[in-house]
């Protein structure tokens, strides 16, 4: 439960980042775009204040225009100029120093007299010069360059920025639109292996109880008891029956718990179930000449948890600690408080675990890799049911180890108030 929330939460932030980076290349692009029409805007005034200089400088130019914009009822030098040399010399004027400033687009120039041009800043493509006013000393005498393809141009200067930024936008909604894809159909096989697992889990069940509702009639029985052979067997088939069923109930408590059904909590003594747990284990480990500890340090040990759950867990910390030994184990539980949590610590002196693997040990089905040695048996399932057991109830669990020294567990559950 919750990694899938989890899982959710990364999706909904990807979205939204996604967003906004879409957000963000578009304004990057519309600033782009302002900071080129503001740069045009300054190489057209640098452009018609060369135009006017040189302008002023040719007599026979200025002469022309003087005398077309002082005929009565005129407010433009084209309609009477455009066929004159003088006006073919402005044009090659007005061209270079566009060219000189970059500005290699398309225009139509003309001289007017702004109190009379119908056009007169009605357009942000359209530019005049104030400057030939005192060439000619009259008001209202102004160069006008009107650039018909402005928005065109200014598209262009920035056409690879764009470009490129329309091509990464969706790049990266097709990445997170597959990412999605392939989740969707993860969890789909995720949900199905595991609703397989979990039927399979169950059907075991019934099989496991008839084999040892017969074991024990068989067991029953006066020839099986005077016969050693048949005896030994009986055992067997008692004894690893038995190992199956904390197999297939590991396996149901993990599907349990995933289902959101972490069984009825309840407040709990854990100190008094720790040493409950603790001195069943005491017969066995003494046969293997080894020991168990339990050192109780805390005060408050009320907790609100599943009583057979948590005695899993701690059974299954157990376990570890004496198959993964290879030697006489030694293992001390202690538990203590600090703050609003009860802590619990299960330290052994087994063979340890490479700290590349500490990570990954609660996952389930994951083994440390041993080679070619198959000699502890499991599935890989016992961290992983402790771990969703512990958290079921907002506990946490973590895990130190060093290779040929030992491992220790600790375990952080919150007081019964602060559930």
């Amino acid at each position: 439960m919750k990694k899938n929330k989890l899982q959710i939460t990364l999706i909904v932030v990807t979205f939204i980042s996604l967003l906004a980076l879409v957000a963000i290349q578009i304004s990057w692009i519309v600033n782009a775009a302002n900071i080129q029409e503001k740069q045009f805007n300054q190489s057209v005034k640098m452009a018609m204040s060369k135009i006017v200089e040189q302008l002023t400088d040719d007599e026979s130019i200025c002469s022309e225009v003087a005398s077309c914009i002082g005929k009565a009822g005129t407010a433009s030098c084209f309609t009477s100029m455009y066929n004159q040399i003088e006006w073919s010399k402005l044009d090659s004027i007005v061209k270079t120093a566009l060219s000189f400033y970059n500005l290699n687009t398309g225009y139509e120039f003309d001289i007017v007299d702004t109190k009379k041009d119908a056009d007169f800043k009605a357009c942000k493509k359209t530019y005049f010069s104030e400057e030939l006013e005192s060439v000619f000393l009259q008001n209202g005498i102004e160069l006008k360059i009107k650039f018909p393809h402005k928005s065109e141009f200014i598209a262009a200067q920035i056409g690879l920025m764009f470009i490129s930024s329309i091509v990464l936008i969706i790049l990266i909604s097709i990445s997170f639109l597959l990412i999605l894809k392939y989740y969707r159909r993860e969890k789909m096989l995720y949900r199905g292996t595991r609703d397989f697992i979990n039927n399979i889990t169950h059907e075991f069940k019934t099989p496991i109880t008839n084999i040892a509702l017969a074991n024990s009639m068989i067991s029953k029985s006066d020839k099986v008891a005077e016969d050693e052979k048949l005896n030994q067997y009986s055992q067997i088939i008692k004894s690893e029956q038995k190992k199956l069923k904390n197999r297939v109930e590991g396996l149901l408590d993990i599907a349990r718990i995933e289902n959101g059904n972490a069984g009825e909590c309840s407040t709990t003594d854990i100190c008094n179930l720790i040493k409950c747990t603790v001195d069943s284990y005491q017969v066995q480990l003494q046969q293997l000449k080894g020991s168990i500890v339990y050192h109780k340090q805390s005060e408050e040990c009320n907790v609100s948890i599943d009583t057979e759950q948590f005695q899993v867990a701690i059974s299954n910390l157990i376990d570890n600690a004496i198959k993964y030994c290879d030697k006489a184990p030694e293992i001390k539980i202690t538990t203590y408080h600090k703050s609003d949590f009860v802590y619990i610590e299960i330290e052994d002196n087994g063979i340890g675990i490479p700290q590349e693997y500490l990570k990954q040990i609660f996952e389930k089905y994951f083994r440390v890799p041993t080679g070619d040695l198959h000699n502890v048996k499991g599935f890989g399932i016992g961290l992983s049911t402790v771990k969703a057991i512990i958290e079921s109830v907002k506990g946490k669990i973590e895990v130190k180890s060093k290779v040929g020294i030992g491992t220790k567990f600790i375990i952080q559950l919150p007081y019964c108030d602060e559930l």
